[in-house]
């Protein structure tokens, strides 16, 4: 990539394509990398003139005979009926895998930085004055998904983005459709542990998963933007399940900081899923402990997020 085009990425979150990233994938034109992970790939590129995020998925989570395309397409269709403001929209996918390569997907690229990112930028934890917000928009995002009867299975630091105006889950379908194939069967960790709830931790194939898993996940996610790590470790291993299952939750001095909220977060950590708060008495909440008003994000954040909404202009 020319020093030019280099400049053009500037302020977007995406690195230079390596050697081995496709140019195109179908109709979109890739600009960069944005990221990659266990399930795909993650590009930066331009349909239809506007800005996307191209998840390209490993082939290896196919299988012979073909439920995880079935399932995958699936999860697209509920992608697709998500509210615009509770996730980046779906624009143009491909479900198939063949010559052109494995299936993949476009959303609207999101100017933001991912919660992961923000905590790095305010060292390692992020203020106690930007936990509401963040739980009122984050619960706000899982009420629209679980009004849907969806779930979103994979909620991390990493799937949500901050954003000028709030947060924007993202990341949906891909591991929904791996965790009802036989990926499961086969020992593959769908999801990330160390969010994980003990339902899922437990390890039993074909059991029906409801929105408490991402309740569960987000009392992870608040208790690791305030203390710096998540309430059960950050292993990736089977001690982190062990203890998500059996142990209870280190929560820091986050009692000390704010006494409510780490009862609300207590709360989605219950073991058992009955016992934890929907996402919508989460977001009513939240709501009660407002208004919040611009910028919700400390500067550090707000800078970057401002950095990401320029660069879309």
């Amino acid at each position: 990539m020319t020093g030019s085009e280099h400049d053009g990425l500037r302020g977007s979150g995406a690195k230079p394509l390596e050697e081995r990233d496709p140019r195109r994938v179908g109709p979109v034109r890739l600009l960069g990398r944005l990221g990659a992970g266990g399930m795909g790939r993650v590009y930066l590129g331009v349909y239809e003139g506007q800005y996307v995020a191209v998840k390209q998925v490993l082939p290896s989570l196919n299988d012979e005979d073909g439920v995880f395309l079935r399932r995958f397409g699936h999860e697209l269709d509920n992608l697709a009926r998500l509210p615009a403001d509770s996730t980046a929209p779906l624009l143009v996918s491909d479900r198939t895998e063949g010559p052109a390569g494995p299936p993949w997907f476009a959303t609207a690229y999101v100017p933001g930085i991912t919660l992961g990112d923000a905590r790095q930028l305010c060292g390692g934890t992020l203020p106690p004055s930007t936990l509401w917000p963040l739980l009122r928009e984050a619960a706000e995002g899982l009420a629209a998904v679980h009004e849907l009867g969806m779930v979103h299975r994979d909620l991390k630091p990493s799937n949500v983005m901050l954003t000028a105006d709030g947060a924007t889950l993202i990341d949906f379908g891909v591991a929904r459709a791996a965790d009802q194939t036989e990926l499961t069967h086969a020992g593959m960790v769908i999801g990330t542990p160390a969010y994980m709830a003990p339902e899922q931790a437990s390890g039993h194939p074909g059991r029906e998963l409801t929105g408490a898993v991402d309740v569960f996940a987000l009392g992870s996610v608040l208790a690791c933007a305030a203390t710096g790590s998540p309430p059960f470790g950050d292993e990736s291993g089977p001690a982190v399940l062990y203890r998500i299952v059996h142990e209870t939750p280190e929560l820091g001095d986050l009692a000390e900081v704010d006494a409510e909220l780490a009862d609300v977060v207590r709360s989605c950590l219950a073991k058992r899923p009955e016992d934890r708060p929907t996402a919508a008495e989460l977001l009513r909440l939240a709501e009660a402990k407002g208004p919040f008003t611009p910028p919700l994000w400390p500067e550090p954040v707000a800078d970057a997020v401002a950095e990401r909404a320029e660069f879309t202009r």
